[in-house]
């Protein structure tokens, strides 16, 4: 139980800080290597766009548990807790749809990218593993609007005083 509230917890952000570990790597790998021997590598500059790819639909969950995510202010100060509540339960379903239908429409693309086979340029990998990244970005981020939606109806039953958006639970 422990690992998961950890998981949770941090699974996104330490995804992300991975990711852009290995992008600082290879592109200072790829900058010594142009600059000092004279020697371009092309498929750093392709593991560095991919993985880039990847940490842009893989932060949409992650803003959206850091409660990082667009969102009109100025109507949420106006209103009182309960219509707080409500307009927070709108702003988490329809977050959870979009993105939901968002992640339902690509499977299609990655499918016909399956289908055509095609490879990255360089490193010669199938390219629908950079596409994967919109449903998994996606479907993670749908998850994790709903996931918090229930928590804040939760949070309103408990303390209809408790306007907090998003809460990470300890």
């Amino acid at each position: 139980m422990k690992m998961l509230k950890w998981l949770n917890r941090y699974m996104e952000e330490v995804i992300l800080v991975l990711g852009v570990g290995v992008m600082i790597l290879v592109i200072f790998f790829q900058v010594v290597m142009r600059y000092c021997f004279n020697n371009s590598q092309a498929w750093s500059e392709e593991v560095a766009r991919y993985v880039f790819i990847w940490q842009v639909w893989l932060a949409v969950p992650y803003a959206g548990i850091r409660g990082r995510h667009i969102r009109l202010e100025l109507l949420h100060d106006a209103l009182g807790n309960t219509g707080k509540m409500i307009l927070d339960m709108i702003f988490f379903c329809v977050s959870a749809f979009f993105f939901a239908f968002i992640g339902y429409q690509s499977f299609g693309v990655v499918a016909g990218i399956i289908k055509m086979n095609q490879l990255t340029p360089v490193l010669q990998i199938p390219k629908w593993l950079c596409y994967l990244s919109v449903p998994v970005g996606s479907f993670l981020g749908a998850f994790r609007f709903a996931q918090y939606g229930i928590l804040r109806v939760l949070r309103f039953i408990k303390d209809p005083g408790d306007t907090t958006t998003i809460k990470l639970e300890d």
